[in-house]
């Protein structure tokens, strides 16, 4: 049997967490970045916004301006931003995203800087708000994770002081799914749906619910529907065109699907001409427009990924998440248990756990891996014949769980010796488990 060795950081862990109340949602879009709050007492992510000549602005542009003369950085709709010698980075996610340099004339900045200018800057508009609470949860939502910039973010919330449990980055399919299941149990009793429009690009999400497992299996798929559709060249047609294009797009979409709740969000639906085509959409349907349903997602998920939610009876599954529960059997306050390593639905590229392990007369480990979809479970034994010559219970190992994508776990297991008594070896094993 294999014994787990509990570590005695997780209660100071714990002490850490509880002094960290604040759940975040960020919206980091091309152009606008949106963030929110949850609001304890309503129960609901509020607005977090700038100052701007004594208002409140709640859309803040994704770009800063610089004096690289003196080092000043300047939101770039302040009044310093349009002096001589200032340089404006309008495209900062862009070019964030396309280099680890940005290059604007004689100027170079390195991407990863200009980033944390930015994030930094946003953050200290939360502590207008909330001036001696600490971030317990930050998700911040893009519309695609890029590589670059997922690996950018997590630096640098470790430097500002938000340890890597504390992040999630997430796509916008992830942050409409958890805001169309957070609104009202009535508004998803049947398929949801969302159309996005920015410029030239018309996109559709259906949200579909299998209701014949608990907990609920919550699916998402997206479809382009922008080909074949200029739609700034419809606008110069007039209203009415731009008004047919979307609605033959929209009930394509729809047709035959149960979808009784709709959501629109994006500009392009805050032109004249969106008014009367909503309505004709709203046939049978209820329809909610606004721009902050990004943001508020992402809220929603602070709130759930950091155990405070109300959606234990649905499992959030899409393409980068794992469909499968990962545990290791051990024996532990004496009884045989499941120990779980890694939960359904979780991002595979978040997934990193691990637990030490001290084998009592075994050859190998068991590790279970339980399909949720197809409602398999298997059984992985995970041999120990290359630690072989120490004696019993002498040996600790660390089991490390991670994902390579979502359908391959990679299980590292290191040999830690056993203090004095008998040193490490150095040795790590890993294997490749198709899930």
């Amino acid at each position: 049997m294999a014994w787990l060795k509990m570590g005695m950081d997780e209660i100071g862990g714990r002490y850490v967490e509880e002094e960290r109340k604040l759940l975040v949602g960020i919206d980091l879009g091309k152009e606008i970045t949106q963030m929110s709050c949850f609001d304890f007492t309503t129960y609901e992510p509020v607005p977090i916004g700038r100052k701007v000549h004594g208002e409140r602005v709640y859309e803040i542009p994704t770009a800063l301006a610089v004096n690289p003369e003196y080092g000043e950085w300047y939101w770039i709709d302040e009044e310093y931003a349009g002096r001589e010698g200032v340089i404006c980075l309008k495209y900062l996610l862009a070019d964030v995203v396309r280099d680890d340099k940005i290059t604007v004339g004689r100027y170079s900045f390195e991407s990863y800087q200009v980033l944390k200018r930015f994030l930094v800057k946003l953050l200290s508009i939360l502590k207008e708000y909330y001036p001696t609470e600490m971030i317990r949860k930050l998700v911040i939502t893009t519309s695609k994770k890029e590589k670059r910039l997922t690996e950018y973010l997590v630096r640098i919330c470790e430097e500002i002081g938000i340890p890597k449990n504390g992040l999630v980055v997430q796509n916008y399919r992830q942050s409409y799914m958890y805001y169309a299941l957070s609104q009202p149990k009535e508004l998803w009793s049947n398929n949801v749906g969302m159309f996005e429009l920015e410029g030239n690009e018309l996109l559709y999400s259906q949200i579909d619910i299998d209701r014949k497992t608990v907990p609920y299996i919550i699916g998402v798929t997206r479809k382009d529907l922008s080909d074949g559709i200029d739609w700034e060249g419809l606008a110069e047609e007039g209203d009415a065109h731009i008004s047919y294009a979307f609605l033959n797009a929209a009930n394509t979409a729809l047709h035959k699907q149960l979808v009784t709740t709709v959501y629109v969000t994006g500009k392009g639906f805050e032109h004249e001409w969106a008014n009367k085509a909503l309505q004709e959409l709203c046939a049978g349907r209820r329809v909610f427009r606004g721009q902050n349903l990004f943001t508020r997602g992402a809220c929603y998920a602070a709130r759930e990924l950091s155990g405070e939610g109300k959606l234990e009876q649905c499992l959030f599954l899409d393409e980068e998440m794992i469909a499968c529960n990962v545990s290791l059997r051990v024996y532990k306050d004496a009884v045989m248990q499941e120990v779980m390593l890694a939960k359904a639905g979780s991002l595979w590229s978040e997934v990193d756990s691990s637990v030490d392990v001290i084998p009592d007369d075994e050859e190998e480990i068991q590790i279970t891996i339980q399909d949720v979809l197809k409602h398999e479970t298997k059984a992985h034994m995970l041999s120990l014949s290359g630690f072989a010559g120490r004696d019993n219970k002498m040996t600790r190992f660390t089991i490390r769980i991670r994902f390579a994508d979502n359908l391959t776990c990679i299980v590292t297991l290191k040999d830690n010796g056993f203090g004095e008594f008998c040193p490490s070896s150095n040795r790590v094993w890993e294997r490749y488990i198709t899930v």
